[in-house]
């Protein structure tokens, strides 16, 4: 699917199916409904558009979100999730995973609508929040100055539920650092992207083809410039169950061949990651914006 196709009318019409009672406005699926008003909040001179993903029958944890962000002085928009369990086979994206859950299913493309609202609106930047997350008080602000270093980001993580190891790009001013990860971070508690690279998050990654973790994890294999902060500025609530029933390739048998692959794609991943980051940080040196780039 391209950014700015429209989508089929029966597509649209199971979405309906599986979220009942909320309106959708036109044929387009990056024109989100939404609970309320619309949520955004201006750090210095950036005002920020930031989206929740919260199931629609899920009223408790909605109301536990929006307060948490109340408290830190920020506005939300609400995106209903997809229900992905609700969608017949012959609804799917043509190459959707066999073997993924309903639940990685609808996590995934509530990702995709997010994308395609980002494109839709014209937002030239938006964060998105799942709804099981505590944020720090200084998120926004990390955000701010990571546009600020005019580092060409498609997506900019800000939660991670590994260690961090990757190539450092930048340091901002508060300490945090901006890396280019060569481990798998994994979690999309939190994360920023550009209107540009919602586009090329569609362009590569808009059917679930593996949960949406991972599919972000494998950004340098389909070019995506995507790097993450650390610390974190996003992070998960452990107090709170995840939604999500199964987990893609928890019963794959290991083998020889499987393990040489993983070698392979582990050697390619590191030179591939080096030299985005190479690219990355020159053209941080020739914006002149790139504080502490080594």
């Amino acid at each position: 699917m391209t950014p700015d196709a429209p989508v089929s009318t029966w597509f649209l019409a199971v979405l309906r199916a599986a979220m009942p009672a909320v309106p959708v406005i036109g044929i387009n699926l990056a024109i989100i409904p939404r609970f309320g008003r619309r949520g955004g909040t201006a750090v210095g001179r950036v005002f920020m558009h930031i989206f929740v993903i919260n199931l629609e029958r899920d009223g408790a944890r909605r109301a536990q979100i929006l307060s948490h962000l109340k408290g830190l002085g920020l506005d939300a928009e609400v995106l209903p999730a997809v229900e992905g369990a609700k969608l017949p086979p012959e609804a799917l994206p043509a190459g959707t995973h066999p073997g993924l859950s309903g639940g990685e299913i609808g996590c995934y493309l509530s990702h995709v609508r997010f994308w395609e609202t980002v494109v839709e609106r014209g937002l030239p930047h938006a964060i998105v929040l799942e709804d099981d997350v505590h944020c720090r008080p200084d998120m926004l602000n990390v955000a701010e100055e990571a546009i600020a270093t005019g580092l060409p980001f498609d997506a900019l993580r800000l939660s991670a539920l590994r260690p961090i190891h990757g190539k450092l790009l930048a340091t901002l001013s508060n300490g945090v650092r901006l890396v280019l990860p060569t481990k798998n971070p994994s979690g999309t508690q939190g994360y920023l992207v550009s209107l540009e690279g919602a586009r090329r998050l569609l362009e590569q990654l808009s059917v679930p083809r593996c949960p949406i973790d991972n599919a972000l994890d494998l950004y340098w294999k389909y070019g995506l410039r995507i790097p993450l902060v650390s610390p974190s500025v996003v992070e998960e609530d452990a107090s709170l169950a995840s939604t999500i029933v199964g987990r893609y390739g928890m019963n794959e048998r290991k083998t020889v061949f499987r393990h040489l692959a993983r070698v392979a794609r582990a050697e390619r991943r590191k030179w591939t990651v080096f030299f985005m980051a190479r690219r990355l940080k020159a053209s941080l040196r020739a914006a002149g914006r790139g504080r502490g780039v080594s």
